[in-house]
């Protein structure tokens, strides 16, 4: 009895081990969707209602989700790689774990050199797994409350951790997309860069 019931704890830990990393995915894209969908709701009511700033809509949104947004400047969407995350400010563990962070949240978008900081994780399709996959005049779009930004990959390149000159301002506005590489790798000491040039604006 007590040799069957040891059997069935290991096959039960084995599931769980095996089926983890799935579910964590799950839980992921489905906290993702609805961070999305909240921001884009909060979009719509500042359009409607006219205010003045987006902490005046977060009030507006039901209070589990006004937390999850404080601090949403946008989302990014890399159609060839499938990703649409929320831009947070700050690059903490807080921010990493709910989408993208902003490592200068002080920098503007239409003006600035923007580095976007990802976790890359061995799940398919999750955060900035599939960053390596971008060439040279692939489309990143940033979209913001009344904006969308229109970039285009200008450069794909590997540097130490400590190479922070590819934050400088540029002569035109761009994004510097920063992850680490290798994938899987335990406290790998390189980073992967995505560079993107804005190409264009338009109004929503």
């Amino acid at each position: 009895m007590v040799r069957k019931s040891l059997g069935w704890i290991l096959v039960v830990s084995g599931l769980l081990i095996v089926g983890y990393p799935f579910l964590q995915k799950v839980a992921y894209d489905r906290q993702q969707q609805q961070l999305l969908t909240a921001f884009d709701q909060l979009g719509a009511i500042e359009d409607r209602e006219n205010f003045d700033d987006q902490e005046s809509a977060l009030s507006s949104i039901n209070e589990d989700q006004s937390l999850d947004l404080k601090g949403a400047r946008g989302i990014i969407t890399i159609g060839k790689i499938d990703l649409e995350m929320l831009i947070f400010e700050g690059a903490s563990e807080t921010e990493l774990s709910k989408g993208v962070g902003m490592i200068e949240p002080q920098k503007d978008f239409f003006k600035h050199n923007v580095g976007l900081a990802g976790h890359r994780a061995v799940a398919d399709g999750k955060q900035f797994n599939r960053l390596d996959e971008l060439s040279m005049d692939d489309e990143i779009q940033v979209n913001t409350l009344n904006r969308t930004l229109h970039y285009r990959v200008t450069d794909t390149f590997i540097v130490h951790k400590t190479e922070v000159s590819v934050l400088e301002d540029q002569e035109n506005p761009h994004l510097t997309l920063v992850t680490c590489t290798p994938l899987g790798s335990w406290h790998p000491t390189d980073r992967l860069i995505v560079q993107a040039e804005l190409q264009d604006i338009t109004q929503k």
